[in-house]
């Protein structure tokens, strides 16, 4: 083989000298082909630590960025649920001048649960409405709540406890934000 051909055998890395003998690309110990010994193989301690520790170092950072993530991807389940359902209750306003049934107190099927749980509020009346989305004390969302009334206005009334305060005139949707 010509001089400087590198060649991979497993996990050893080798080249061609101009004697055609293998010698290590990393030690510079030579190959015989004849013999099927390997140039030395592995990783030290030393070098499986300093490893180990980048990736500590990346998973303190990463791991927290990603738990936000996850949890921000579940918010709109609440939101999207409470505006189509909004939606549902002025449409049934419209044809029947209440929000209310006689059957169920509010006017139309609610969402089914998933990470959050849905509620409507009807007053005896039926000119008004308050929908509110509670996080299902099982999972993640446990600390989130959000409310939709009448009017429109969007409430945040519960969330964890270094994500911000409540109550909120918004739907907060991610750490730190405001209205």
């Amino acid at each position: 083989m010509p001089y400087g051909f590198l060649a991979v055998y497993g996990f050893s890395a080798c080249y061609f000298a101009a004697c055609n003998r293998a010698v290590c690309y990393f030690t510079g110990v030579p190959w015989c082909a004849g013999a099927r010994t390997r140039c030395a193989e592995g990783f030290s301690l030393i070098e499986v630590m300093v490893a180990l520790a980048i990736a500590a170092i990346i998973a303190v950072f990463t791991v927290p960025s990603y738990r936000d993530h996850v949890l921000r991807s579940r918010i709109p389940e609440a939101t999207s649920g409470l505006l189509l359902t909004g939606m549902r209750l002025e449409q049934h306003y419209q044809d029947h001048r209440s929000y209310a049934n006689a059957a169920r107190g509010c006017g139309i099927a609610l969402p089914p649960a998933g990470q959050f749980t849905f509620n409507c509020t009807v007053p005896a009346d039926g000119q008004s409405f308050l929908l509110s989305a509670t996080g299902r004390g099982d999972g993640s969302m446990a600390s989130f709540g959000y409310t939709l009334d009448h009017r429109g206005a969007q409430r945040t009334t519960a969330l964890p406890t270094d994500w911000g305060t409540v109550p909120a005139d918004c739907w907060i949707e991610k750490r730190q934000a405001s209205c």
